[in-house]
């Protein structure tokens, strides 16, 4: 590789073929006489501004050296050359350094977001398994909780697929009516509590405007889960 980039310093230059081709090598001015007066070692000059390594790239891996090639005859030109190569040097340096870490920046990365990818399988795994409750205390078509039904105690409305009739009976759909009895006494409590806030703001606006409407508004609003929750309350006791 060193003999080819001194043949390239040579063919690629007019000025220093000239000269190898007017004196020729160190060996071909020793064999050619003693009694020649001129002995000069040109040929330790023809030098190329390109590494073994550079050369092998070209004809092996594909692609030509980062830098400009450039040829010198004396040590002074050669001056600025040795900054520009190291430079180059460096940044193949630092290019083969990135290849290699790129493989561990990458697996550190998957490790990083392995916590993501896990809650991500759980929460899926968790849909597929889930099963859908077997009751509603609406409508909801989307589930199949299409037929309606009451509790026996407090005739409180809730909704079954077709399935239910089967799956529960005797001791097991009654301890089913006494959640969805929970469930919906637990749903009017909250609406009676709502209802009560509504007319209460509506009462303190209407005090604080002086406004007649909004006071007409506030004595006019229904407390319908209220009413429900004291007949609740009612059928209870009574049972």
């Amino acid at each position: 590789f060193a003999a080819i980039g001194n043949a390239f310093a040579v063919l690629s230059n007019p000025e220093k073929r000239l000269r190898y081709d007017e004196f020729g090598s160190d060996q071909e001015n020793v064999h050619a006489g003693h009694g020649q007066a001129r002995h000069y070692n040109y040929y330790a000059e023809f030098e190329a501004d390109i590494t073994p390594e550079e050369i092998f790239n070209v004809f092996f891996g594909g692609h030509f050296p980062t830098g400009n090639i450039h040829m010198f005859s004396n040590v002074a030109r050669d001056a600025h050359y040795y900054p520009r190569r190291h430079r180059n040097e460096r940044a193949w340096t630092q290019e083969q350094e990135e290849e290699e870490n790129r493989p561990q920046n990458s697996y550190s990365a998957f490790i990083q977001l392995m916590p993501v990818f896990i809650i991500i399988i759980v929460s899926v795994i968790t849909q597929l398994m889930a099963t859908n409750p077997p009751y509603s205390l609406f409508y909801k078509s989307s589930i199949g909780h299409v037929i309606s039904r009451e509790t026996e105690n407090l005739q409180v409305p809730y909704y079954v697929d077709k399935n239910f009739e089967k799956i529960y009976q005797g001791l097991e759909l009654q301890e089913l009516e006494k959640t969805v009895e929970k469930d919906y006494i637990e749903y009017i409590q909250t609406s009676c509590w709502k209802e009560k806030q509504q007319k209460s703001d509506l009462s303190n606006l209407a005090k604080l405007y002086r406004d007649e409407r909004l006071k007409q508004k506030a004595e006019s609003l229904k407390l319908e889960h209220c009413e429900k929750l004291s007949s609740l309350i009612g059928m209870h006791k009574e049972g």
